[in-house]
């Protein structure tokens, strides 16, 4: 799935759901600053229209997504009648994303993982090199392998001495010191991603999708009860919900997240653990 799509699911869950609106403002030859006074925009749901001509943005104006105030880079005539064509919601996509991410962080936190299994595009040994970096973002590498010849080509197999991970540092230690350089084919668990880019493919598994719903939502109550208590009363962009409503909800959400994530968590493969082999000398 991919993360705007997520972001739809979370925005008809909570109640997140986009608004259309279109603003018109008569140009007068000298103003520039235009506001829509709805907002926060949604990423790219917007289009502005001089008259009946397009506008590009960057190049005819900048808009600011949070506070709806629309520039132009040069002041609408008052021949032209300017239009603003855009959607609002609570929360921008940005926000959304945000929130999903920390929602990843947490699992990363509890010990939740993606399996590389065999990647022999990653590693190679050098002659007379023990110590080795490891993948980005590893957590636990649990299978090293080695061609049989011990050259940069053959058939994987298990490497001849012992080999230890060091999670703190991320690296591969050998127990021995290689004297040629060597292909390797390793195993090994890293954590999860986050991206910026709404358009990224989510980096979990599918059965934890609704962990990062629930935790987004909680968020989500969090940051609408955080506004409730500034503004001193609910409106009805808040749903009319009191503070402690919203934090109730909120409660609510971590808690079946909590308890989601105890049943949902991955079991760790079986670590290959490579005993001396006899004929090799550690040095």
């Amino acid at each position: 799935m991919i993360i705007s799509a997520l972001i739809s699911e979370c925005r008809r869950e909570f109640d997140d759901v986009s608004k259309s609106t279109r603003v018109s403002r008569a140009g007068d030859g000298v103003t520039t600053l235009f506001n829509t006074a709805s907002f926060p925009i949604i990423e790219g749901s917007y289009s502005v229209k001089k008259g009946t001509s397009a506008q590009a943005e960057t190049t005819d104006y900048a808009i600011n997504l949070d506070n709806g105030d629309v520039q132009f880079v040069s002041a609408p005539a008052n021949t032209y009648q300017t239009s603003i064509n855009f959607k609002t919601a609570t929360w921008r996509d940005v926000n959304w994303n945000d929130a999903i991410g920390n929602a990843i962080d947490e699992l990363n936190a509890r010990g939740f993982f993606r399996q590389i299994v065999r990647n022999n595009t990653i590693m190679s040994l050098s002659g007379n090199v023990r110590t080795y970096s490891g993948p980005s973002a590893c957590v636990d590498l649990y299978e090293v392998l080695g061609f049989d010849d011990r050259t940069t080509s053959g058939t994987y197999a298990k490497l001849p001495g012992n080999w230890s991970y060091q999670q703190d540092a991320n690296k591969l230690v050998l127990g021995w010191n290689p004297s040629n350089a060597e292909k390797l084919s390793i195993s090994y668990l890293r954590n999860l991603q986050k991206y910026s880019a709404t358009s990224a493919t989510l980096d979990v598994l599918p059965d934890w999708y609704i962990l990062l719903k629930k935790k987004a939502g909680a968020n989500f109550y969090r940051s609408l009860a955080a506004k409730v208590a500034k503004q001193g009363n609910a409106t009805i962009d808040e749903g009319h919900f009191s503070f402690t409503n919203l934090r109730a909800m909120a409660n609510d959400l971590d808690n079946e997240f909590n308890t989601l994530a105890l049943r949902k968590k991955p079991t760790r493969p079986a670590k290959s653990i490579q005993f001396y082999v006899g004929g090799v000398i550690e040095s």
